[in-house]
């Protein structure tokens, strides 16, 4: 059990506090006093004027002039609130700074050091660093529990509850809500109750226990209830519904939406959109939209349910980062990309398929901008003068947008306005980087018109236990629903029975796994050519290895992948270096024995007798420079170094060449973004795409996705490491086959030659193509 003393000079200012408050409301004095005896900081704290805030101490805090520990925490809330977590960040350190210097005291003589705590813990958490938030409020309560004023360690405990729930930890979650309805909240405590509910019910929510959240939600408090109302009118502004009022009254209706009362959740969601300031908030407006939706949906009243869905994703499409997930308000992480597989779900019930397959486009892409979102080093393709400046101008202007606060509808719709200019001009410019950091898709009719008579698409989107097959060609669109439960344990148990090459323990997996995922679709083996794009656990998912029982499906058809069918039309715009044949990089040196690549060094010097022309760098001179200059001069690159693939985080997935000078040598999918190449093919051998943590969305095709738009037309590569002898069969072969042969079907024929003198489909599986394959 948790105790805290404050001693007795505390309660007795604390009640005296409270008499003078209903002293002062009893004349009808309240207000008047009230502005005049409070410091105007504490007031825009208190109606919630951040921005107010920021302009009045920014300047003071950073000049060197003297200020209060009490006004620094104020401006670091501000910032907080704002969401400008570089400056929350900078502002907690200055705190600690002055902190440090000897003023320790705030409000009513408190130590403010828990409050600067929360605001980091918080700050962590609003930035899905919850781990971080975990450490940092459990370090300050375990120190500091039994000295600190208990309503900072009701707001730390609750952050810390939080962040246990978010990080799926369950147990510390609940001994954080015991420790919280252990501290003793009676008289003269009173008026921190309701932060303890609060605090409580955030953290039911992020748990998923809707009941619990609503029963803590709506306990009463007299007192508390009576203060609030006299404050109420003192202060009532548009920033304090903004940033107080309205995540505290969606939590209200989302407990009841989540606990079943779904008549209170139904007004509760009514009465929050019929109010034009709920728009302002954007973080918390496409969520009551889409549970809104949701209840639709639930009453059958489909039509309605798509209304809601589609003004969700508008909002949510608006701007370029993210819209943050608000946690520490409302207690939990908004999950977008349940909200695109809702309109996909009611468009394909509405019997609106192709409609749907866009909505599938459009999800693909906000997983994209999300997942590059905070990069500012993305380079243009030259079309626009200065793509740099419209994307810091496209930055600014969503900043702005995003964390407006309560200010007034014209100046958001301004704001609108500016964003879609600014989008439109570089989606006319650089269409292909406005992809990366505008959410946009083609038509499906766009789509459709990329493909050839001889090409069906194939496309996989789902979530949880439901998957859906879109079936495209340049005639028509059908889609099949599929069931995925199980299915990233089914693919991850067919790869690991691929290892084994005596067994073929893998056969009844390869055959279960195609009868899932490609008998439903037989339509889609008419036409030679398939185009699949992957989702979730089928990016590991060795298509070519799935069987029917006779043939595998490498038999049938030639495949090639792609991250989504909307880059096809970049694709296929795009002229490839014709100067010099192929730059082959291979073995780098990495300074450790265990790592070479002997046979990859072999493999290369193969191919070079077959391509003698091009110009091989191995060992010392196979660096990351080396492939960055000389990338835009070559039609094909062919590297034969080591991999390491991240699927969790994507952007860190890299390639390890040799260092050179200050140069790690390491290559990641983040630095293609900036990269330039005109290469026609690369191709990675030797590299492993391990099946790890599977996101929602495309996150786990950072890598490819990252070549592809740095100027690759397609990639070959490898989802594990293949022995030597094989592999330079594979290559050789795929490498004498591109002289005749679009590149998949080069890439199809290398492996039924493989196929023939190595039966097991570990030897010829693992390559993949992905890109455009003619």
């Amino acid at each position: 059990m948790l105790y805290c003393r404050e001693g007795n000079i505390m309660k007795r200012r604390y009640g005296f506090a409270m008499l003078c408050l209903f002293a002062l409301t009893s004349f009808g004095c309240a207000e008047p006093l009230y502005q005049a005896m409070v410091p105007k900081v504490d007031a825009n704290t208190a109606e919630a004027r951040f921005e107010d805030n920021i302009a009045l101490l920014e300047p003071v805090a950073w000049s060197g002039q003297k200020i209060s520990i009490k006004d620094v925490v104020q401006l670091c809330e501000a910032y907080y609130n704002v969401k400008n977590f570089e400056k929350t960040n900078l502002c907690i350190e200055r705190a600690k700074e002055i902190y440090n210097s000897g003023d320790k005291t705030g409000w009513l003589g408190t130590d403010v050091y828990g409050y600067i705590v929360n605001i980091s813990a918080n700050a962590y958490i609003e930035n899905g660093k919850f781990n971080e938030a975990i450490n940092v409020s459990k370090a300050y309560i375990d120190s500091n529990r039994n000295s600190m004023h208990r309503g900072f360690l009701v707001n730390l405990l609750s952050s810390y509850g939080l962040a246990c729930a978010l990080n799926k930890d369950e147990q510390k979650s609940m001994s954080a809500i015991n420790d919280l309805e252990a501290i003793y909240l009676g008289f003269p405590f009173d008026g921190i109750q309701e932060f303890r509910d609060r605090g409580e019910a955030k953290i039911y929510l992020a748990l998923g226990k809707g009941k619990e959240a609503y029963a803590v939600i709506n306990r009463y408090h007299p007192l508390f209830t009576l203060a609030k109302g006299i404050a109420s009118s003192m202060y009532v502004t548009n920033d304090k519904f903004y940033y107080m009022e309205l995540p505290l009254n969606f939590m209200r209706a989302k407990a009841a939406y989540e606990s079943g009362h779904l008549e209170e959740a139904r007004r509760g969601y009514d009465a929050l959109l019929a109010v034009g300031k709920a728009r302002l908030n954007g973080e918390v407006y496409w969520q009551l939209l889409f549970d809104r939706g949701r209840i639709a949906e639930a009453d059958g009243q489909l039509d309605p349910a798509l209304g809601f869905y589609v003004k969700a994703i508008d909002v949510v499409e608006q701007q370029r980062k993210t819209i943050g997930s608000d946690a520490s308000k409302i207690g939990f992480v908004g999950d977008k990309q349940a909200l695109y597989q809702s309109v996909v779900d009611v468009l394909i019930r509405l019997g609106q398929p192709s409609r749907a397959f866009e909505f599938v486009e459009r999800g693909k892409s906000r997983a994209l901008v999300d997942l590059l979102a905070d990069r500012q080093d993305i380079t243009g393709q030259g079309n626009l003068a200065d793509a740099n400046a419209t994307l810091m101008r496209l930055a600014e202007l969503d900043q702005r947008y995003s964390y407006i606060g309560g200010a007034a509808q014209g100046d958001k719709t301004q704001l609108r306005s500016a964003l879609a200019s600014t989008r439109d001009q570089l989606r006319q410019a650089e269409p292909e980087l406005a992809s990366l950091v505008t959410v946009s898709a083609p038509r499906a009719v766009e789509i459709q018109a990329q493909l050839r008579p001889d090409e069906t698409l194939l496309e996989y989107y789902g979530q949880g236990d439901t998957l859906y097959a879109f079936v495209v060609t340049s005639t028509g669109i059908k889609v099949h629903k599929l069931d995925a439960k199980g299915l990233e344990a089914d693919v991850r148990a067919l790869r690991e029975a691929l290892r084994d090459t005596r067994s073929e323990a893998w056969k009844p997996l390869a055959e279960q796994l195609h009868n899932r995922l490609m008998t439903p679709v037989a339509g889609a083996f008419d036409r030679p050519k398939l185009i699949i794009v992957s989702h979730g656990a089928l990016h590991y998912l060795p298509f070519n290895a799935l069987f029917d029982g006779q043939r595998f499906l490498v038999d049938k058809v030639a495949v090639q992948l792609l991250p989504s069918a909307s880059v096809m039309q970049f694709l296929a715009a795009r002229k490839t270096a014709t100067a010099r044949d192929m730059l082959l990089l291979g073995n780098p040196d990495l300074g450790r024995p265990d790592m070479d690549l002997p046979g990859a060094e072999a493999e290369a010097r193969a191919i070079k007798g077959l391509w003698p022309n091009s110009t091989m760098l191995m060992r010392k001179t196979a660096t990351k420079a080396a492939l960055t200059r000389a990338g835009q001069l070559f039609r094909v690159i062919h590297v034969a170094a080591h991999g390491e693939f991240s699927s969790d985080q994507p952007l860190n997935s890299r390639l390890l060449l040799s260092p050179e000078g200050d140069d790690n040598g390491q290559l990641t999918a983040g630095d293609l973004y900036g990269l330039r190449l005109n290469a026609d093919l690369v191709t990675l051998s030797a590299c492993e795409t391990g099946l790890g943590k599977v996101l929602s969305g495309d996150d786990v095709v950072g890598l490819t996705r990252g070549f592809l738009y740095a100027g690759a037309n397609s990639i070959v590569a490898s989802l594990w490491p293949v022995s030597d002898d094989e592999t330079k069969f594979l290559m050789t072969s795929f490498y004498t086959n591109l002289k005749k042969l679009p590149k998949a079907d080069a890439l199809r024929q290398a492996q039924l030659e493989t196929k023939k003198r190595y039966p097991h489909p570990f030897f010829w599986s693992a390559f993949q193509l992905t890109g455009m394959g003619r």
